[in-house]
């Protein structure tokens, strides 16, 4: 029950609404005791990390995404997100593009940035699952079995 705690804590923030999802008799008092727990607030801790760096990073380039290729806003909104998405990616001559310089790209060349983005980050998120351990695609034995973490 403290896994399945832990990855609702995680997802949620939320000990009562956790705990109850969890199975506890007393949502109220059992979410506030294990996060007193040190080994449960640690995996808490690591779960909402693990979020963040996947499905955050996720939204995050795509939120960037969707403003640099918005011809409704400012251009320097679109040079900003652009310019980020550039950082993001890793691309060496990111650092001597500035807002002014992205704003005036044209808009092909805006989207051969974003892809390039794109790939950068494709390739670390598959980096982030090699590195938890984490299989890029589950074995059929696995998917059959229901999921204790949810």
């Amino acid at each position: 029950m403290q896994r399945a705690f832990s990855a609702k804590m995680a997802a949620t923030g939320d000990p009562a609404y956790s705990a109850e999802k969890a199975g506890y008799a007393v949502p109220v008092v059992a979410g506030n005791k294990l996060m007193h727990v040190p080994d449960v607030a640690e995996d808490v801790r690591r779960r909402a990390r693990h979020q963040l760096m996947t499905k955050g990073a996720e939204v995050g380039v795509r939120v960037l995404i969707e403003l640099a290729e918005d011809t409704k806003q400012k251009g320097s909104t679109r040079g900003a997100a652009a310019k980020s998405l550039v950082q993001l990616s890793g691309i060496s001559s990111a650092a001597a593009l500035s807002e002014a310089d992205l704003a005036e790209l044209p808009a092909d060349k805006i989207r051969s940035l974003l892809a390039e983005a794109e790939r950068a980050l494709a390739d670390r998120m598959a980096k982030m699952k090699t590195i938890d351990h984490e299989p890029a695609e589950k074995p059929e034995s696995a998917q059959a079995a229901p999921n204790l973490f949810d």
